[in-house]
């Protein structure tokens, strides 16, 4: 059966981090989470797809290309404007089959899934097949109402009170042609996707349910990467990994299940403690510690002294003299010596983090900062918990940020207040590349 992976959608609740990337592009212990959506694909012996791109969609193209390299067969579609799942899939009507799977570009699950539908559409013959799982918070998804099996009611984020049930429909899905068909005759809306289902099921129309009690992680807010990040360790260290031209010291301490790409050099008094992932030509230098699920991109320095936690930092990424706990880093970012990311509150609350013009509830007491590609610290300043600094800013020495930066601002001290200008530093990586050939001639 065909696959339509959902890859368009310009992911502004996870700004600044798909800023100048597509959302499915993250990448995980190395790979972008659409290559981790295809490897549970093909597992359940999906190998067909058709990719809906949009936002930098070249991105994808050109790292997945026709998916030969995969053993797949990909083919691409365009969605020139974000106006939803159905506006979506309405590129792939004329590449569809009569039945086709659904699935979003970011979203983690087990191929047990997969599997579970197919023998739900097989046994019955129906033309429709959702997953859904037990929810508490019922009043934040597509909640829908099952009797034996099949589905006979949904409702988009019903009011508290008023739920059909507590089943949420997860976004995996079996569809037929024929809801082409019903997207035309509803107007365009956040809802035409689930709105064409509903419609479907008031005509008569057989659709069943699958509940699934496996993993399954959307990346909705930036702080699901957490979770994601958790479970694709899990599944893909059951023991340590060690590749070639790998230079550990002697003094240095390694426990636990480590991922150490090529090149990887760690440096006296440095401790890895696992699970964690460290990618190619990093170096964890001396009296540094990468501890519980940190996952750190290629080229990284992690300078001396630095602790980093429960973290993810992209590509390029230099720390001295730092405190990097459960945060989110994009590529190229330097941090000046004594920056601090404070990912606890005095209260012991829940982290609230500003996504547009609301305040969402992280439903953690640790989170740190999230902060965008190409940024700067300087020395002793203070990132607040749960705070965004935007692409190509830079915080300033000694500043405490208490607000989300904008992209491509300064801030900085000016006796006893904060100014802030348009950044006109450009962060580059030239200085790094010399000194990362020094380090490479370090044994």
């Amino acid at each position: 059966m065909q696959t339509v992976i959902l890859a368009g959608g310009q992911g502004k609740r996870v700004f600044p981090l798909a800023a100048n990337s597509p959302k499915p592009m993250y990448k995980i212990i190395g790979k972008p989470l659409i290559h981790h959506v295809i490897n549970v694909l093909k597992k359940a012996e999906l190998k067909d797809y058709i990719i809906v791109v949009g936002h930098h969609g070249e991105q994808i193209k050109n790292y997945l290309k026709d998916g030969s390299k995969l053993g797949v067969n990909i083919q691409y579609t365009t969605q020139n404007q974000s106006l939803g799942m159905a506006d979506a899939l309405k590129t792939t009507e004329k590449l569809t089959d009569d039945n086709f799977f659904v699935v979003n570009a970011d979203d983690i699950f087990e191929a047990s899934l997969i599997k579970q539908m197919c023998r739900q559409f097989k046994k019955t013959g129906v033309e429709i097949v959702l997953s859904c799982k037990p929810v508490t918070e019922t009043w934040k998804f597509g909640i829908i109402q099952v009797d034996d099996e099949q589905v006979t009611d949904f409702v988009e984020k019903p009011q508290r009170g008023n739920e059909p049930s507590n089943l949420a429909v997860i976004g995996v899905y079996i569809l037929t042609k024929k809801i082409f068909d019903y997207y035309r005759k509803i107007p365009v809306s956040d809802h035409q996707y689930e709105d064409a289902i509903l419609n479907f099921i008031k005509d008569k129309n057989l659709v069943k349910a699958v509940s699934y009690a496996g993993f399954f992680a959307g990346y909705k807010y930036p702080w699901d990467l957490f979770a994601i990040n958790k479970h694709l360790m899990d599944i893909n260290l059951s023991e340590s990994i060690i590749k070639e031209d790998v230079n550990v010291s002697e003094r240095a301490t390694v426990e636990g299940k480590v991922w150490l790409e090529q090149g990887v050099k760690v440096f006296e008094g440095a401790s890895i403690r696992g699970p964690c992932y460290i990618g190619k030509n990093s170096v964890v230098g001396g009296n540094s510690l990468v501890r519980d699920y940190s996952s750190l991109g290629r080229k990284c320095v992690v300078g001396f002294s630095t602790e980093i936690k429960r973290s993810l930092i992209g590509d390029d990424c230099w720390f001295h003299m730092n405190y990097i706990g459960d945060s989110i880093i994009g590529n190229n970012c330097l941090f000046g010596a004594g920056t601090i990311t404070a990912n606890y509150r005095f209260d012991e609350s829940n982290i609230k983090v500003q996504i547009g013009k609301n305040k969402i509830n992280s439903n953690t007491t640790k989170l740190g900062a999230i902060i965008g590609d190409n940024c700067k610290t300087g020395i002793n300043s203070c990132i607040e918990p749960g705070i965004k600094v935007g692409p190509q800013s830079i915080v300033g020495p000694s500043v405490n940020l208490q607000e989300d930066l904008k992209p491509g601002k300064i801030i900085f001290m000016n006796r006893n207040s904060y100014i802030i200008k348009d950044n006109k530093i450009e962060v580059t990586s030239e200085n790094k590349e010399q000194f990362m050939k020094k380090l490479e001639k370090t044994k």
